[in-house]
C-alpha cells in the first residue's frame, strides 16, 4: 500500500503542474478624452453646475485643483464664489487641463496665438 502511494506522488506532482496557469483578465478599455467642450459637457455634466450642487467628491476635486493655482485656494468658503464664477472653458482648463492644439478653436499652440508675418 506504501509502496503504491510513493508510485502515485510522482503522477500527481505531474499533473498539478501541467496545469495551465489561468490567463489574466484583459484591462478594461480607456475612455478616450474628449476633443472639445461640448462633448466633455455631455460626458461630465456636472462642471456646468454651482458649488452648491456639487457633491462631496467634486467638490473636494475641484478644491484640490485650486490649492494647486497661484495664489493657491485652500477653503470651500474661498472656492465656492471663484468656481461659480468661472466659465466653462476655464472650468474645463482647471480640471482637465489645456486641451491639445487640435482641439482648439483657431488652432494656436497653449504658447498663445500665431505670429503672422510682416508685409
Amino acid at each position: 500500500m506504501l509502496r503504491r502511494a510513493l508510485c502515485l506522488l510522482p503522477l500527481l506532482a505531474a499533473a498539478a503542474c501541467a496545469t495551465p496557469a489561468p490567463a489574466p483578465a484583459p484591462a478594461p478599455p480607456r475612455r478616450t478624452p474628449p476633443a472639445s467642450l461640448s462633448e466633455r459637457v455631455r460626458q461630465e455634466p456636472w462642471i456646468t453646475r454651482f458649488w452648491a450642487q456639487l457633491s462631496r467628491a467634486q467638490r473636494r476635486r475641484v478644491l484640490a485643483r485650486l490649492a494647486r493655482r497661484d495664489p493657491p485656494v485652500r477653503t470651500a468658503e474661498d472656492a465656492a464664489p471663484l468656481w461659480d464664477a468661472l466659465g466653462l472653458p476655464e472650468r474645463d482648463t482647471l480640471l482637465y487641463g489645456p486641451p491639445p492644439a487640435a482641439a482648439r478653436p483657431n488652432g494656436n499652440s497653449a504658447a498663445g496665438p500665431a505670429l503672422r508675418p510682416l508685409a
